[in-house]
This record gives structure tokens, C-alpha cells and sequence, in this order.
């Protein structure tokens, strides 16, 4: 069983992935406003540049896991752990970007998420595809953002909220 990391309770999670930032510059204005007034910050990986996490630092304390390609800034890759397993109250939260270290596996960040997380954790938050979803699957929660500055699958940039009370409510919000 995975150490967890205590949050405090109830909780506003806010939830960002695949920021993918290789030029300094300002995170989305809408994005930092609709950050404000979180109690912590997840990023699901592909961080790219560490100023990206002391710039989300300065809305809330952020807790992140690195990515595929933080993987090339071994500052991210030495101090990001792969995953991450919060509570808040006595609801389990996990945190991974999604993507597999075996060279070629094939499964999805989606499905790879829910092999790593089910039964440990009663929401996963992840990211990796870009695909702004939220799904219930085999009794877990799965949640991604999205990227706020770097869309695919989505017509705008996007990011998440994590409402933990007695229930968790899951929201994408766009940038």
C-alpha cells in the first residue's frame, strides 16, 4: 500500500496537466483566477520548465508527478515522484500523468490510469492525452484536465476543479 499524503479537509483541488511551457511567460489570466482560492494544486505531469510550478506556487502549494517530457529536465524527473496518493477526509485521491515507462506499451493514459489506481484510490486525477474527461470506471473516479495551454482534444484550453466535502464533485472548466 502507497504512503498518502494528508491534505487538508474539506478541499478545493485545483487540477492542471500537459502545460507544456517552453518559453517564459504568464500562465492564462483566466486560468490563475480560476486557481484562486485553492487549498493545493495537482499537476499531472509534462510540466516542461520547473518555473511553471513556482508560478503555480504562488496561487497555492502544488503537489506534481513529472511526465513523459519532464523526462528530458532531470531536475523534474529527481525531485517529481511517478505518482502520488493524497487524503482528504476519508476519501483517497491519486495523481499521475499516465504514460508507461515500458518502450512500446500500448495502453492508454486512460487505461493505464485505472491498472495503477483501481482499489487504491477512490479518484485518480491524470493527463498525458490532452482529453478533457470525467468517467466513472469499474468504481473509480477518473478525472483529466485537459492542458490549459496546449489542447487536443478539446475546441479550448482547459483545466479541473476537485471539490472534496463529503462527496467529491469533479469539474473542467475552461481557460
Amino acid at each position: 500500500m502507497p504512503a498518502f499524503e494528508v491534505l487538508p479537509f474539506p478541499a478545493r483541488i485545483g487540477l492542471v496537466a500537459d502545460t507544456h511551457l517552453s518559453r517564459l511567460r504568464p500562465l492564462p489570466t483566466s486560468l490563475v483566477e480560476g486557481l484562486e482560492g485553492c487549498d493545493v494544486i495537482f499537476h499531472a505531469g509534462d510540466i516542461v520548465r520547473p518555473w511553471v510550478l513556482e508560478m503555480l506556487g504562488q496561487i497555492a502549494p502544488v503537489r506534481a508527478v513529472y511526465g513523459n517530457n519532464d523526462e528530458r529536465v532531470p531536475e523534474l524527473v529527481r525531485e517529481l515522484p511517478f505518482e502520488r496518493y493524497f487524503q482528504s477526509g476519508e476519501h483517497r485521491i491519486g495523481l499521475m500523468h499516465g504514460h508507461h515507462h515500458a518502450i512500446g506499451h500500448r495502453s492508454t493514459a486512460r487505461q493505464y490510469t485505472l491498472d495503477r489506481m483501481r482499489g487504491l484510490v477512490d479518484w485518480a486525477v491524470y493527463g498525458h492525452s490532452h482529453k478533457p474527461m470525467i468517467e466513472e470506471r469499474d468504481g473509480l473516479w477518473m478525472i483529466n484536465p485537459g492542458s490549459p495551454t496546449q489542447p487536443r482534444w478539446a475546441p479550448k484550453p482547459t483545466f479541473g476543479i476537485l471539490e472534496v466535502r463529503d462527496t467529491i464533485d469533479g469539474r473542467i472548466l475552461i481557460v
